[in-house]
């Protein structure tokens, strides 16, 4: 990736002591990089959470699981994972148009504990939790639900 750097703060080589060319900010190859590390998620890329069910993980440690979930009331909802596991848990506002807003997140830091947040939501807005998994004792040892 490219960095700026102002003149005068690099002082050998000569050539360099106005600044390096070309300016800072992220070159077509690093686009490239992040689009092949990070590709756009599409509608299949999600799962749906619903109230009261349990929902498996069933992901292998450092994977990532992606959920929808669209409240049917407005009030104060939690969003757990359970099972012995490592995980972090991150809630985000999705906009009208598919843009996300961080709301709030949980990283149980491999305590004796799981991740937990309870927020208040809005009846009919768009939520996305993604939970990703550090360490889990076994396979399916982990699951997440709201309620």
């Amino acid at each position: 990736m490219h960095y700026p750097f102002d003149a005068g703060l690099i002082l050998q080589p000569e050539q360099y002591r106005s600044g390096l060319k070309p300016a800072g900010g992220l070159s077509e190859r690093d686009r490239e990089w992040v689009r092949k590390f990070y590709p756009p998620l599409g509608d299949a890329d999600y799962q749906m959470l619903e109230p009261f069910k349990s929902l498996p993980l069933n992901i292998a440690a450092g994977q990532q699981v992606n959920l929808r979930f669209t409240p049917k009331a407005t009030r104060r909802y939690n969003i757990g994972t359970f099972g012995a596991s490592d995980t972090v848990m991150v809630l985000f506002l999705e906009d009208s148009d598919g843009n996300v807003r961080y709301l709030a997140g949980d990283d149980d830091s491999g305590e004796d504990r799981n991740a937990l947040i309870q927020q208040r939501l809005l009846a009919g807005r768009n939520y996305i939790v993604r939970i990703r998994l550090y360490y889990a004792e076994s396979y399916d040892a982990t699951a997440v639900m709201v309620w």
